[in-house]
């Protein structure tokens, strides 16, 4: 039985962190990766680079977010910033209005 709860566990964070990316990202116009981490910790949501990198790269390849490498005005290293494009502002409303929906149905079935 635990198996089945932990992959059920993992298949409905896998889509509620990738919600909480667009989400972030859409927020402040653009993030780089090691910023989403940081955001997503501070509002409890922890989460590796291993398992954010794949999504942010998938993401892109899915035209979904836009990347660009920044160097100038930067202390340190260029980074990587991702920004949402046209689709994935469309899909992010999609996203937002299903996910609503679901919690919707979740508080009224458990009243």
């Amino acid at each position: 039985m635990a198996g089945t709860s932990d992959n059920w566990k993992t298949q409905i964070r896998k889509g509620y962190l990738e919600l909480c990316v667009l989400l972030l990202i859409q927020r402040h116009r653009k993030l780089y990766g090691f910023d989403l981490i940081e955001r997503l910790a501070e509002a409890s949501l922890h989460v590796k680079e291993g398992t954010l990198y794949p999504i942010l790269n998938r993401m892109s390849a899915d035209g979904l977010l836009g990347a660009s490498w920044e160097t100038e005005n930067l202390k340190g290293h260029p980074r990587k910033f991702y920004a949402l494009t046209r689709d994935g502002a469309r899909l992010l409303t999609e996203m937002e209005s299903e996910f609503g929906e679901m919690v919707s149905i979740f508080k009224n079935l458990s009243k």
